[in-house]
Formats: structure tokens, sequence, C-alpha cells
């Protein structure tokens, strides 16, 4: 059975990319089929995973999470592989998608093969136009990934850091939310704003199944006070979601500042690191939370 997982959190810095690279390497390494899809324009769990250049010199001509989006390609030719599990990439300019088109390259294809007049097709472009086409953005990731979701063990979506459509599209298709953080207000902020999307994207989408599977704690700096008030008041927050505040922390350490730009994931790049050991420690705790939930 396949478990969808979105990392998220409306703050950037939190260890989003981090954690998502982190369970995948580990859990590729356990046996599990992995794939992620890289929501984030930034595009830093492909430069972490050694699929890309610097973003300055990105291919623009690669097939990435844009093109499926924009109907141009299916998930399927999207894949590459890495040696933490299969990515869709994403692209710099993914920040300027905002919705499918009325007309996709790739439906165009097939209108064209099947000997559709401009007639008929006009009147295909209206129908969907008159069926309220854009009322349904958020479900595209959804729908793209059907033909494949049921292949993987785990899908994980490394989504970007803001309030956008990809966002929506992110926590409407997933299992289960996973929301690094660490300790400090802004953090505390942005879970509160997205515990608020969350609940009004349910609100509207009464087929919406996702669960927030629990906080994570990233950058622990252990013996501090304000870590201390900040767990527990994290803890509170987490009781008030109806979700559980993972047990393991994740420290700060040097290796994180250094991992990325060895185009490598922090397992792989530093396995003995503390960090990479509460990876490791957390990835066991994960497992056991998915089991959990799904016996109900």
């Amino acid at each position: 059975m396949s478990h969808v997982i979105s990392v998220t959190n409306q703050k950037g810095g939190v260890g989003k990319t981090l954690t998502a690279s982190s369970l995948a390497s580990i859990l590729t390494s356990r046996g599990y089929k992995i794939l992620t899809i890289d929501m984030d324009p930034q595009c830093n769990f492909d430069q972490v995973a050694g699929g890309t250049k610097p973003i300055d010199q990105y291919d623009l001509e690669s097939l990435s999470i844009l093109n499926v989006l924009n109907q141009e390609c299916s998930m399927r030719e999207a894949i590459v592989k890495t040696e933490i599990g299969d990515l869709v990439r994403a692209s710099p300019n993914l920040s300027q998608w905002t919705g499918r088109s009325l007309l996709s390259r790739r439906d165009f294809k097939n209108y064209v093969d099947t000997g559709m007049s401009p007639e008929q097709l006009m009147e295909v472009l209206t129908e969907r136009y008159r069926s309220g086409w854009g009322a349904t953005e958020h479900k595209t990731l959804d729908f793209e990934l059907q033909d494949i979701r049921n292949e993987y063990d785990f899908i994980f979506l490394d989504t970007n850091p803001s309030l956008t459509l990809l966002t929506l599209n992110s926590l409407y298709t997933a299992d289960y939310i996973l929301i690094p953080a660490f300790a400090e207000e802004s953090s505390r902020k942005a879970i509160m704003e997205l515990e608020n999307t969350i609940d009004e994207l349910r609100e509207k989408n009464s087929d919406m199944h996702a669960e927030i599977m629990g906080i994570l704690i990233t950058k622990y700096k252990r013996h501090t006070k304000i870590a201390g008030a900040y767990t527990s008041y994290f803890q509170r927050i987490a009781d008030k979601m109806g979700t559980v505040l993972f047990e393991t922390k994740i420290r700060e350490g040097i290796a994180v500042a250094e991992y990325a730009n060895k185009k490598h994931d922090l397992i792989r790049y530093a396995p003995k690191s503390p960090v990479a050991l509460d990876y490791q420690e957390f990835t066991t705790e994960f497992l056991s939370r998915i089991k959990k939930m799904e016996e109900g």
C-alpha cells in the first residue's frame, strides 16, 4: 500500500528538504520503494539528490513536475533515478504555474490525432469552461499521480514554503502531512497558519483524506531554556490539532550546512553525524506512527 506524505510548513528554513531527503535515503536503504516529487521552485531536493547543476545552470529542457502539471507529459515520463529513490524534478519556473490551461499540449495532440474539427474542439473547451474547470486546480497533482501511486511504498512531496496553488495540491493529494518546525516564534505562527489552510481546504473538499501525522522539531538546541519552552508549547499545539509531537528531535549540526553543497543527501554525506543518527531514529518512529494511524 502506498503512502503519500506532504512534508510541509509555510515557513522556509525549517528543514523540509532535509527531512524529506533523509527519509527517502534511509527508507531506500531499508528496502522501500521511494518516489519524491520536488514541489519547490528552489529545486533544493533535486540538488541534494545529485540530480542537477546549481539552479543558475539548470537544464530547462529536462522534464519536471511543471511539465506534468501542465499536462505536457505523464508523471511516469518525468521520473529520474537517483541513489535515494525515484525523483520528479522541480523547475525554477514552477512558481509561474497558475493551474491547468483549458487545452494542454497533450490534449491538443490527442485531438489532432483523432481528427477532431475546430468546431468540435471549441465545443469541448466550452464545456470544460462551463463545468468549472478552474475550480479543481488543487486536484491536478492528485489526478496526475493516479497511474503510478500504488507502485511505491512512500511518495514524498517536498513543498514550497509559501501558500500557493502548489501547496494546496500537495495538501489535497497527501495521505499524511508531516510538519517540520524549529523552536522559535515564526515557526509557531507558520504551524497555526498551516492548520487554518488545512481546515479551509477540508471544508471545501469532502473527499480530502489527508491527516496530520505529527510535528517534528528540527535544529534542536539541547539544554536551552528556549528549546524546552517551545517544546512544551508545540506539544500543546499538537494536542490541539489532534496529532503528535514526535519524541525524536533533530539536533543542529555542522553537517547540515555542508551537505547540500556536496550534491549528496545528509545520510550519505555524513552518516555518523548526530543529525544523521537523529534521522535514523526518527525514521523508525515515523514508520511506527504510520502503522498506528493505519490501524486506527
